[in-house]
């Protein structure tokens, strides 16, 4: 009897470990309303001129945002870069942090990314994101963007407004 009294409470522990394993608590992010943006995101966003309001091309990338306020992006933008008339462009992955205010419900994400012209440093860009909602359910982010490409030496050269929607994947 007291055998198997153990087999059965080792199952049920075992089965509760395992749902557990498996479970949104096992990420690592504590249940707080900020974390609820923690998880991985397919992203589309337009940017163009802030004066004129004119949108650009839409841009895809992949975002991934981490319990302690950090995030990475990977856009699809060919590893090997673009040819321009100017020479072969290329980009990093970006790098960022992001913080979630909780008077408002809305988060604010700052991430930054490494140009190169022919392989050699060409500067950086800065993605400014304010007053970002997610969605009641929880599957979409959306809100205003403002990129700042500053070239090599730390000068802003650019800046351009738009907006962004996030999916979550």
């Amino acid at each position: 009897m007291k055998l198997h009294t153990a087999l059965f409470t080792l199952t049920l522990l075992a089965s509760a470990v395992s749902s557990h394993a498996s479970g949104p608590s096992t990420t690592g992010a504590p249940a707080t309303p900020a974390n609820r943006i923690v998880g991985t995101w397919s992203n589309i966003s337009q940017v163009g001129s802030c004066d004129t309001g004119v949108l650009g091309p839409l841009l895809y990338q992949t975002l991934q945002y981490h319990a302690g306020g950090t995030m990475l992006d990977n856009s699809r933008f060919p590893p090997q870069g673009i040819a321009t008339p100017g020479g072969v462009v290329q980009r990093s992955i970006g790098l960022g942090n992001w913080r979630y205010e909780p008077a408002g419900g809305q988060y604010s994400i700052r991430q930054q990314f490494d140009f190169y012209l022919d392989n050699g440093y060409d500067g950086y860009m800065v993605i400014e994101r304010t007053g970002v909602l997610l969605s009641n359910d929880g599957n979409e982010i959306s809100g205003p963007v403002v990129a700042i490409r500053y070239n090599a030496v730390g000068v802003e050269t650019s800046r351009q407004c738009g907006v962004a929607l996030s999916t979550r994947l």
